[in-house]
């Protein structure tokens, strides 16, 4: 039973490559293969590299963050630059009775502004008040608020405010006074005003109290033993932890998280700026082309299913090949995994698919189709609204962003869970097998 693994983008070879093939091997060997009944050698493991034929960055990769840079906040008058300003998960952390005050202080006024706003916005929109003129009203209240915010009377203002509560009464009574602009503003009145902005700071009292319970379960959690009532929470912070999409910006993660977002972007610009016309496939997926012809005479020696993987990109080139270049290699079970070939689809940058006609018909030299994707993995995409006869499954690999889109092979029970779903497909072992 042959199995091809199409790697993705941002894959090079070196130890780590080498590493992570030896132990996926492994895995597909020991647990994948033996869940189906079947002693499969090694050799039957094909792992097409097409990584040397991607992008190749700068040594010293000049496009990323590094050194120091001015910020676009301008400082009122002479003041020294302010130190690094807290981060959202620390003012959680610490458990203040006044947040927003603490924000203002520590940051700025004006980030206590946008948060407002933002939050005033949902709540027009929730309550069906949304117009152009309201609209414009609240643009023109916030360029009062964030004028005031840099003024030298807002230091003083700020210095005699007492509790969040007093922040956002008097911060509603300075945007009572309708702008030379409009004197008679959307927003009605005070009152109105004032409804608006302590509905925002109440909502923010709210987020804040919530993501609180959560990181102190989670402090909690790491006390007790691994139980299932434990990873189930582990899994619900993880949803619903605040500030982790930020973290993934700081340094030093920022540079990693830059640096591999430039390979897959690069990687896929090369694929198909390499790609020829109809009949002439890029030089990827000619590798790829050549290490399925070769399982495929395994496969018709062993009697076996041949079974294909793609991961990422690696998803994205076999489906340029099962639906163009390709499409005389039958393939029993085509798995692409945390794949961006439906968005590609959708883009209409495959020359075997007519995008525009839905939904788009599951290739005939293909007998079994299975898309996996995790929620959080931003660069994993269902397929089954665009393609007919793909299935799609879903799995969570407990990470976040960039984590979520690389841990796929990286859990023994996703070799054990492929290889359940699999049984009721592939034929029973045969005698001796």
């Amino acid at each position: 039973m042959p199995l091809v693994f199409v790697h993705g983008v941002n894959v090079r070879r070196g130890k780590v490559y080498e590493r992570e093939q030896a132990f996926r091997d492994r895995q597909f060997a020991e647990i994948f293969y033996r869940q189906l009944g079947r002693n499969v050698d090694a050799s039957s493991i094909l792992n097409p590299y097409w990584g040397d034929l991607g992008a190749s960055v700068s040594p010293d990769v000049p496009f990323l963050p590094h050194g120091n840079y001015q910020m676009l906040w301008k400082k009122q008058g002479k003041k020294a630059p302010e130190a690094a300003s807290p981060k959202l998960e620390d003012i959680i952390e610490a458990g203040s009775e006044t947040p927003l005050l603490d924000m203002a202080r520590t940051a700025s006024l004006a980030d206590v502004i946008d948060l407002l706003w933002l939050l005033a916005d949902q709540e027009m929109i929730a309550g069906g008040d949304e117009n152009r003129q309201s609209e414009e009203e609240m643009a023109r209240l916030a360029q009062k608020a964030l004028d005031f915010s840099h003024s030298a009377e807002s230091e003083r203002w700020l210095a005699a405010v007492k509790s969040d509560d007093e922040l956002l009464e008097r911060l509603s009574g300075l945007l009572s006074t309708p702008t030379s602009q409009n004197p008679k503003p959307a927003v009605k009145s005070k009152t109105q005003i004032g409804k608006l902005i302590r509905s925002a700071g109440a909502s923010v009292h709210n987020k804040i109290k919530d993501a609180h319970k959560g990181m102190a379960s989670r402090t909690k959690s790491l006390k007790a033993h691994l139980d299932e009532e434990v990873l189930n929470a582990r899994l619900r912070l993880r949803q619903k932890a605040v500030g982790t999409t930020a973290k993934i910006f700081n340094e030093p993660l920022r540079a990693i998280f830059h640096q591999q977002c430039a390979l897959l972007i690069g990687d896929a610009f090369a694929y198909f700026s390499d790609r020829g016309d109809d009949s002439k496939a890029a030089p990827m997926a000619q590798r790829v082309i050549e290490t399925l012809r070769e399982a495929r005479a395994i496969q018709q020696k062993s009697g076996d299913e041949l079974i294909v993987i793609g991961h990422s990109m690696g998803g994205v080139i076999l489906c340029d090949i099962v639906t163009c270049y390709g499409k005389d290699i039958p393939i029993d079970v085509l798995i692409t995994v945390g794949s961006q070939f439906p968005l590609f689809a959708d883009l209409q940058m495959f020359p075997g698919i007519n995008g525009k006609k839905r939904p788009i018909q599951k290739p005939e030299n293909v007998k079994r189709w299975i898309n996996i994707f995790d929620p959080h993995d931003f660069l994993g995409y269902p397929a089954s609204h665009i393609f007919e006869g793909v299935e799609d499954f879903h799995i969570p690999t407990y990470s976040l962003g960039g984590s979520a889109h690389a841990n796929y092979f990286h859990r023994r029970s996703f070799y054990f869970q492929l290889a359940r779903r699999l049984m009721d497909y592939v034929d029973k072992p045969k005698s001796g097998a």
